[in-house]
């Protein structure tokens, strides 16, 4: 009888230990999610509406650097015909040449964002003007946005034309 008296005791005992730690590791677990902040889709759209802001003026000015600033670390820009710059650098490299050739007058429009609070995507369509404000290009482009350093900034961003290839020199 003793015996089973010791084995009920025990299994009461390790019974109420286990319900404590599961409530209490439960109500630890609600107040975390109580305290963290939910993901604001369109606080991050904003981020993305002025990263985008922030380029246009910063090409029009012919401020390669400040453009590829925007860029994380690790970014890579994928343009049409032409291999993948990677990293800061090498996008520097390729907008200066942008720059260069008088592709200054840029517009971008977002047609659309979506993602979680650390990586968004964002699709929408370009258009490029000569100095006379007439149009030379357009096209549709989507951008991977990563968040760095507290802020939205272009993570991979690949672009493409609209209008059909040129036809193959004779």
């Amino acid at each position: 009888m003793k015996r089973t008296h010791f084995f009920a005791i025990i299994f009461i005992s390790v019974a109420s230990l286990l319900y404590a730690c599961n409530n209490s590791g439960s109500s630890s677990a609600s107040t975390d999610k109580d305290t963290k902040p939910a993901f604001d889709l369109t606080a991050a759209k904003k981020g993305v509406e002025e990263g985008n802001k922030a380029f246009m003026e910063l090409l029009k000015k012919g401020d390669s650097v400040g453009v590829a600033n925007l860029y994380t670390m690790d970014a890579k820009l994928l343009g049409p015909n032409m291999p993948a710059a990677v990293g800061r650098s090498s996008i520097q490299s390729v907008l200066g040449g942008f720059v260069n050739a008088g592709f200054t007058n840029f517009s971008l429009i977002t047609t659309e964002v979506w993602g979680y609070e650390n990586l968004l995507s964002e699709e929408g369509v370009w258009a490029l003007a000569g100095k006379d404000g007439k149009e030379l290009d357009r096209g549709k482009y989507i951008v991977l946005w990563k968040m760095e350093d507290g802020k939205w900034k272009l993570f991979r961003d690949c672009w493409n034309s609209d209008n059909p290839p040129p036809p193959p020199a004779k």
